[in-house]
């Protein structure tokens, strides 16, 4: 303890003034805490920091030296971290201090994990060991305290010389208190960033390197690729029927033999920097653009006169391959390549060739950005129904809408043109039917509108409209007989036995069915009749020219005859000009739609006509 009287020699320790601290040395001993601090906290380098703190305990003990020690976990010896006072001679002369009775206040305090108080340097035997050195510095005295870890274990020292002889007062002590705390808690701040420095490289290493054989993986590879602009050479090495190796033979084995694969390619290919990118596939990348081809018909050569022996077993080796050269994108085009190679059966290869691989990769690139941005917007809230009213052509008014997804971003509006490819591969038809039934039931809510929502056939396979648009009238107040499910013409004419039954029940709970782009495909008017249908959408392409195309004005006219004597209800799409109105009036269709009359819009307007 502070007061404790050293037992192993005949100094005690200096009596402490009695004197309470005044306000100016608390708000003194505040100031440096405060300064610490926002150092610590505005990430500043762990031994400026220190340095700092030196400095300003100095200023506070005039004609005196500050110093941090630590202690070596393995030796146990105490080495300076900083004394940004002590000349560089003194610095070497306290290097591998052992804590010991003569070692000094610094030695003493470690060993003893105890504040040590040392008012003579001269004659204490505390400082038997370091007695020249006070000599040579005239350090005349030295008052010491432990820095402890949030264990509690000692770790180094806090100290301060005075090159005149002194006892500590209150002050004094509790500056080194306070010191010894901070330095506690700048260091513990270093060792966790080291701690999370080496526990980072360490996850880098394990996300770049493949466990099994050494080499570096995929996300090394890309990093690769990322950084260079020259032009280079990839080629993707797949093992053919690995999977029965390892079944036959067991995991242990499999991965024993892609041991040795990894050495055989690392042998056969030096001049390729080698990665294993996926369990039984290799990657050999080329710094310099490389015949390929050559590489491969090298490869399958020597595999053909030298079998892969493990455990006394002979086992030949074959290989499908994918390949590209140039300056980007490499990857990419090594793995379609490879796709095109697999197509064609085992042991073959493809090389990437631009202009007969390009136009199939553009595809591939503009699904991937269209149903990133689909995701996305579906997350935001930006696919959304936009309306496009439907006239009644015996009293010109708009009569009903149509709901059509619409995707916006950037400010800019997309139709399903541009999106309807992800929207299909993503299976994603079904979430945007059950968005455009909350969306527009929403909008025509209380205002006697009708609205028509497409149904697609993923729709039908999940079997769910019926609960959802019964749950969904019910919420929004809209009886089913304002809601047209609009199905296309191939639906209807399959007639999948469970679809044709839903269908049925949506019709017998009020629900009006329509056959939308009729005339696109081989017609069943049969299941027009037996599914009741209410409306016909005759398709656009005949709608657009019937006003100057004879056929289109036949089939249109066929069209109309066929559903008036079956009592359902016609409605031109695409009426985008006063000439083709004039002949879908002329024809008796009930009903137009386009944007000669309507152009589709984020909200209705329930007064419009």
């Amino acid at each position: 303890m502070i007061d404790e009287i050293d037992s192993v020699n005949s100094f005690d320790q200096p009596p402490v003034e009695e004197r309470a601290m005044s306000v100016e040395e608390l708000d003194k001993i505040l100031r440096l805490q405060q300064s610490i601090f926002a150092q610590v906290a505005g990430n500043a380098e762990y031994i400026d920091t220190l340095n700092a703190l030196c400095s300003m305990a100095e200023q506070l003990l005039p004609d005196s030296v500050a110093s941090v020690m630590l202690r070596d976990e393995q030796s146990g010896l105490l080495n300076v971290l900083v004394a940004p006072s002590v000349p560089q001679q003194g610095v070497d002369a306290l290097q591998g201090l052992a804590p010991g009775p003569g070692s000094g206040s610094c030695g003493n305090a470690v060993m003893r994990n105890e504040p040590v108080f040392v008012r003579d340097t001269f004659n204490d035997p505390r400082w038997q060991d370091l007695r020249q050195l006070a000599h040579d510095f005239n350090l005349r005295a030295c008052w010491s305290m432990p820095v402890r870890n949030n264990d509690g274990k000692v770790i180094g020292s806090f100290a301060l010389s005075s090159f005149e002889q002194r006892a500590p007062s209150a002050f004094h002590i509790r500056l080194l208190d306070v010191g010894a705390s901070m330095v506690n808690i700048v260091l513990a701040k270093q060792y966790q960033e080291q701690a999370l420095e080496e526990q980072r490289k360490q996850l880098i290493t394990a996300l770049e390197c493949d466990s099994l054989t050494a080499l570096p993986n995929q996300s090394k590879l890309k990093v690769q690729l990322k950084n260079c602009i020259a032009m280079q050479s990839l080629l993707l090495i797949n093992l053919d029927n690995f999977r029965f190796i390892n079944t036959a033979y067991g995991p242990s084995f499999g991965d024993l033999f892609l041991c040795q694969v990894a050495q055989m390619l690392q042998q056969q290919f030096p001049e390729a920097e080698l990665y294993r990118i996926n369990a039984d596939e290799f990657a050999l990348y080329y710094r310099l653009p490389t015949d390929l081809q050559q590489q491969i018909e090298r490869f399958r050569e020597y595999l053909f006169g030298h079998p892969l022996k493990i455990d006394d077993q002979l086992f030949s080796v074959t290989f499908t391959a994918g390949g590209a050269s140039g300056r980007k994108n490499l990857l990419e085009q090594a793995v379609q390549a490879m796709s095109q190679a697999k197509a064609r059966g085992k042991n073959r290869y493809h090389i990437y060739d631009a202009e007969r691989d390009e136009p199939d990769q553009a595809l591939r690139r503009e699904y991937i950005r269209w149903n990133a941005m689909l995701h996305q917007a579906l997350n935001e809230g930006r696919v959304k129904p936009y309306f496009q009213g439907v006239r009644d052509n015996s009293s010109g008014d708009i009569v009903s809408y149509e709901a059509l997804v619409r995707l916006e971003d950037s400010g800019k509006v997309y139709t399903p043109y541009h999106f309807f490819n992800a929207v299909r591969l993503s299976g994603l038809f079904p979430t945007i039917t059950r968005l455009v039934i909350d969306k527009g039931l929403a909008e025509i809510a209380g205002s006697g509108l009708i609205l028509s929502v497409n149904i697609t056939e993923d729709d039908l396979l999940l079997e769910y409209l019926e609960a959802y648009l019964t749950e969904k009238t019910a919420a929004y107040g809209v009886a089913p007989e304002q809601v047209v499910l609009e199905i296309l013409e191939g639906i209807s004419s399959s007639g999948k036995k469970n679809h044709i039954a839903q269908l049925i029940r949506l019709k017998d709970l009020g629900y009006k069915l329509a056959i939308d782009d009729f005339g696109t495909e081989y017609s069943n008017f049969e299941r027009l009749l037996e599914l009741h249908v209410d409306f016909v959408k005759i398709d656009a392409k005949y709608i657009k020219n019937i006003a100057t195309d004879r056929k289109s004005y036949e089939i249109t006219r066929a069209i109309v005859f066929f559903a008036r004597n079956a009592g359902i209800k016609t409605v031109a799409e695409f009426v985008h000009n006063d000439a083709v109105q004039q002949v879908v009036e002329s024809l008796g269709i009930d009903y137009s739609q386009g944007y000669l009359f309507s152009e589709p819009v984020a909200k209705i307007a329930h007064d419009h006509k």
